[in-house]
């Protein structure tokens, strides 16, 4: 397991995932934002109108129970006051990183 660090426009969090998740952290984003939430029917919820609405909490969701049900990804930490843009603390600073 790897820390990444997601965020939806807000501050940053911090949730461990699986190695391959971390290394391709883009890739699996994507897949989730552009393919799984608009064609899956088990994404019907987040489908508002002809969007959707969602945060990085549905994508760890969404690895948990789709993706990944054997190794289950984690909340670490929020970073108070730190946002897109943002310094990152040391401690993260080489972390994958992706703002849905």
């Amino acid at each position: 397991m790897k820390d990444v660090l997601l965020s939806a426009d807000s501050e940053l969090s911090v949730y461990s995932v699986p190695d391959i998740v971390a290394d391709n952290l883009q890739a699996y984003c994507c897949e989730f934002a552009d393919t799984w939430l608009r064609t899956s029917p088990h994404a019907e919820k987040y489908r508002i109108g002809v969007g959707v609405c969602y945060n990085e909490r549905d994508f760890i969701q969404y690895l948990n129970e789709w993706i990944f049900p054997d190794s289950p990804s984690n909340f670490v930490e929020t970073l108070d006051n730190v946002w897109v843009g943002s310094e990152i603390p040391e401690k993260y600073k080489n972390c994958a990183w992706f703002n849905f």
